[in-house]
Order: structure tokens, then sequence, then C-alpha cells
């Protein structure tokens, strides 16, 4: 299966699963690629509209994996921006990843999850259950061993 994975991620955490899941699935025999999103200018909080410097080209994929951080209580402005700046992802199947410093019932985490999934139904795809990581400080390797095993767990022929 042709996987693509788009990741915005400030601290490096992030990247960092989203590295971990493109080895895993390699492994498993998946093509997989992986994208780290980089705006064209400074993003805060509160920005609507994020240009890329490179637009991901959905099309060439079978599975779309989204990896963003939560931002105050809310999605990295980057994969709603980018969401919302494509045209469809009928045929396609999705899944979310957010990193966060704060369990979910602190962070938003699922309203943020249930905005990305909603582009994602409004586009088209499938979506698979998304995944919620609490990094706290620090990610150990069981906590990142885990997280990985739950996403390819999710990603089926």
């Amino acid at each position: 299966m042709k996987i693509g994975i788009f990741v915005h991620s400030q601290s490096g955490n992030t990247a960092k699963l989203g590295l971990a899941v493109t080895h895993a699935l390699r492994e498993k025999g998946h093509d997989v690629s992986i994208e780290l999103l980089r705006p064209v200018g400074k993003v805060g909080l509160w920005t609507r509209n994020v240009n890329f410097r490179t637009m991901p080209e959905p099309e060439e994929y079978d599975v779309l994996l989204f990896g963003g951080p939560n931002w105050a209580f809310g999605t990295s402005p980057l994969i709603v921006s980018l969401l919302k700046q494509l045209s469809s992802l009928k045929g396609k199947k999705t899944l979310f990843f957010l990193t966060s410093l704060l369990p979910d019932s602190l962070s938003g985490a699922k309203r943020g999850i249930a905005r990305v999934n909603d582009l994602c139904e409004g586009l088209g795809a499938t979506v698979l259950p998304a995944i919620s990581v609490v990094w706290g400080l620090y990610c150990g390797k069981k906590r990142l061993d885990a997280a990985v095993e739950k996403i390819c767990g999710l990603i089926k022929d």
C-alpha cells in the first residue's frame, strides 16, 4: 500500500512519532513517504490561512496520515489549512495523530480530532480512528512504541 505521512512538528515530538511510524510501516512492506509541512512565514495560534513552501499531493497515496501538535486547546493551524486547501480525498483512507503536553481531558484534543476528522470526511475520505499521544514533558520509548503500534494496527490493506 502507498502511504503518505504529512507532519507539522514544532518541538520535534510529532516528527519523531511520524518517523517511527514511517519505519514501522516500511518494515511491514508498505511504500511510505513522509513530509514535514513547512509554512511560508511565521504561523501563530490564530493563523487561519497558511501557505506552504511545497504543497503536498495526496493523489498518489492510498492512505494519508496527518500528524500535528495540539496548540492552545486546538489543532495545529498547518493541518487545518492543508486540509482546507485540498480539493478531494475521495477513495482515500485518512488517520490523524495528535501530540500533546496535557491529557486529552485538559487539552481540547477531542475537539481538535473531531475538526480534522470532519474536514477529511467532508473531502470524501474514509476516516480511521485518530490517535492522541500525551507526551507530557518527555516521550519515553514505551510511550512512543505504543503509539506506533496503535497507528500501524489501524492501517490495513
